[in-house]
């Protein structure tokens, strides 16, 4: 499933992926970013194909973060396009190869993450990262935003009124909440993090596992950070 976030915006939600979502900017960057888990490139392909982009049309692929419900169909998906893979130096050792992915600290989120493996995170296929995205970099008409904790790399990025924020918070019908800890490397890292684009203009977020927040987000965001009490 995919659809345009708004009428104008060249944005687009691809659903159906996994757990997690991913999105597609059309013209001038023709980006995707994230993957959603293994086994889903034929189903974003077929989700592009709906509004007439080929695959050798996208042109970047850019990850929020290493988690494999993020970069899970990343290798077919690198291959089918020949897309350029985006990705900040913090999470790139992981999206390579380099470094394994380790098991949270915490019973319960061992407990979830051995099932996850079942479902295959820890047999991901590694993928070269060939651009290195740092705080503030600007890629096509994209700022990076470094927003550390849930893992050591996860980025935003801000693209005029529209921030994509991976897992940097889950949106709720009211509002946002705070990621699960459980799947958060670094909580108070994380809480700076939510603080850091509390300070930012936007009008609309796009998550990584919940709908599109177009109502009053960076309002909706400055409360939660109120509630949380931390300041950047």
């Amino acid at each position: 499933m995919i659809y345009e976030i708004g009428k104008t915006s060249g944005i687009y939600c691809i659903e159906g992926i996994g757990n997690a979502r991913a999105y597609f900017v059309g013209a001038p960057d023709f980006a995707l970013i994230d993957t959603g888990v293994p086994g889903k490139a034929n189903a974003i392909v077929s989700a592009l194909a709906q509004i007439g982009i080929q695959p050798l049309q996208v042109k970047r692929i850019i990850l929020t973060h290493h988690h494999w419900d993020h970069v899970g169909s990343l290798w077919e998906l690198q291959k089918i396009t020949h897309a350029e893979v985006c990705a900040h130096p913090r999470d790139a050792d992981y999206i390579t190869g380099k470094r394994l992915r380790r098991s949270p600290r915490q019973p319960l989120a061992r407990v979830l993450y051995g099932l996850f493996s079942l479902l295959g995170a820890q047999k991901l296929p590694p993928v070269r990262v060939e651009r290195l995205l740092n705080e503030g970099d600007h890629i096509g008409s994209f700022t990076v935003i470094h927003t550390p904790g849930h893992t050591p790399g996860h980025i935003c990025l801000l693209r005029g009124d529209y921030l994509f924020a991976g897992d940097l918070l889950f949106a709720t019908a009211g509002g946002f909440r705070e990621t699960p800890h459980i799947f958060t490397a670094d909580v108070k890292t994380s809480r700076l993090s939510i603080a850091h684009i509390a300070e930012l203009n936007f009008q609309v977020i796009l998550v990584g596992h919940q709908p599109p927040h177009v109502v009053k987000s960076a309002e909706r965001v400055r409360e939660l950070v109120r509630k949380i009490g931390v300041m950047e």
